[in-house]
């Protein structure tokens, strides 16, 4: 593994080099171990990557050999660079990755990359436009019949047109089918021109296993609505991650199967409406506990943290999402919106576990806000849990943190583009695709 890379500047250049690679850049700097800081220079880090400035005497700037790093925000840098004299030459021919080229105050060639491939908003469904069922994780052969039955009816109501993948009832021993029936299944959906939404079955597990094998370039430039939730987290997230292309966690075959009103009204609002759309509190709530129903009244959004941010979605099932950690489908956390939700096999210390895990990925103390998912009863998470996770970390105490949003394993729940833009506002929650 990489561990930094060594540039080179003149004598008494350290005041120049924090000006452009701290104050431009925006990267740390990082105090030099004792037994290197005679020879001068400083040291810089952000998001993982790591530049050594150290002086040279006899400094002769690099000019073909430079740094690539990554921002989230290209234009912001390029922007930045420009008004403070350092001209940007941006290069195509890595599209559809954006990158430009400038130099440091000493002429060495720095490269700088968007982190994110510009973000594809799949076009909206409208009366006749076809949904794929597919099984990305478990299979659809755990699903009852009545259940899939009473869900492509409803969304036949809904003027839709309905079909499923070849494999979706195809059952390995670890109650999927083989990987590469559901990767054929995906790449099937995507390549046809007739499918406008892939729709996903259920949750459950090893979505994960796909990542490797799918073609991302199939599906960059075949763009289409994908959605699901729990399991889904891992596909969802690898593909905006690489390649741009908005998905969605929203209601699968068991939600929709029920028509509660709040359900519809949202994936209704998500897939077919064009405006941006301000999320209210649900009246009431229900989960599945002690082998009954329970319907709960609720209480509303709980802000943890007040205050207003915007930014890019990502996120989901946590303990999913974390499954993406050290892989190249791992999500640029800067600059982003965390949604984030578990189902009931976790408990509060787990949750906490699995959070601190997050929030010491690079980049997650660029964070913008997070919006945490109701829990199910049998979890036994309560406010003081999360009023006392929150408080373990200074950085949320200064961005937006709310609680108990309608999303997660209990219902109903609104539908909300990964990748997409999320404005917070004190307890208010308002969801844009673009």
């Amino acid at each position: 593994m990489l561990d930094h890379v060594q540039l080179a500047a003149p004598p008494a250049s350290e005041d120049a080099t924090r000006a452009f690679y701290a104050g431009l850049l925006h990267m740390k700097e990082v105090e030099k171990p004792v037994g290197v800081r005679a020879t001068g220079g400083v040291w810089f880090t952000s998001h993982a990557a790591a530049i050594h400035v150290g002086i040279e005497q006899n400094f002769q700037p690099a000019k073909k050999a430079h740094p690539g790093l990554t921002f989230p925000d290209l234009d912001g840098v390029a922007e930045r660079l420009n008004k403070a004299g350092h001209p940007v030459t941006f290069d195509d021919r890595l599209a559809p990755r954006r990158r430009l080229f400038t130099e440091d105050p000493f002429g060495n060639r720095i490269e700088c990359i968007e982190s994110q491939l510009t973000p594809i908003t799949p076009d909206k469904l409208k009366a006749g436009s076809h949904v794929r069922l597919l099984a990305p994780a478990s299979s659809l052969a755990s699903v009852d019949e009545k259940i899939i039955n009473d869900a492509i009816e409803l969304l036949e109501t809904l003027g839709l047109r309905v079909s499923i993948s070849q494999h979706a009832r195809a059952v390995n021993p670890f109650g999927s089918s083989d990987p590469a029936c559901r990767i054929d299944d995906l790449h099937a959906a995507f390549a046809d021109s007739d499918v406008n939404a892939i729709l996903c079955v259920r949750g459950g597990f090893s979505s994960n296993e796909l990542l490797a094998g799918l073609d991302y370039d199939l599906i960059r430039t075949h763009p289409k609505i994908l959605c699901g939730f729990s399991d889904i987290t891992a596909l969802s997230n690898a593909i905006f991650t690489k390649t741009g292309l908005v998905t969605y966690s929203g209601p699968m075959l068991r939600a929709l199967s029920s028509r509660d009103a709040y359900t519809l009204d949202y994936f209704k609002k998500m897939f077919f409406g064009v405006q941006a759309i301000s999320v209210r509190p649900s009246v009431n709530w229900h989960d599945w506990f002690d082998d009954r129903t329970v319907t709960s009244l609720n209480d509303g959004h709980l802000v943890l943290a007040s205050g207003k941010a915007s930014g890019r979605i990502l996120g989901g099932n946590l303990c999913t999402l974390n499954l993406l950690q050290g892989t190249p489908f791992f999500p640029d956390l800067r600059q982003a919106v965390l949604f984030l939700e578990d189902d009931y096999e976790v408990h509060p210390a787990t949750f906490a576990r699995d959070f601190a895990s997050l929030l010491a990925q690079p980049g997650a103390d660029e964070i913008r806000g997070i919006v945490f998912g109701r829990f199910q009863l049998t979890t036994k998470m309560t406010e003081e849990h999360l009023r006392y996770l929150v408080s373990l970390y200074p950085q949320l105490k200064t961005i937006p943190v709310i609680a108990n949003a309608d999303f997660g394993h209990t219902e109903p729940l609104f539908t909300f583009p990964i990748g997409g833009i999320a404005e917070l506002d004190h307890d208010q929650i308002t969801l844009n695709a673009k």
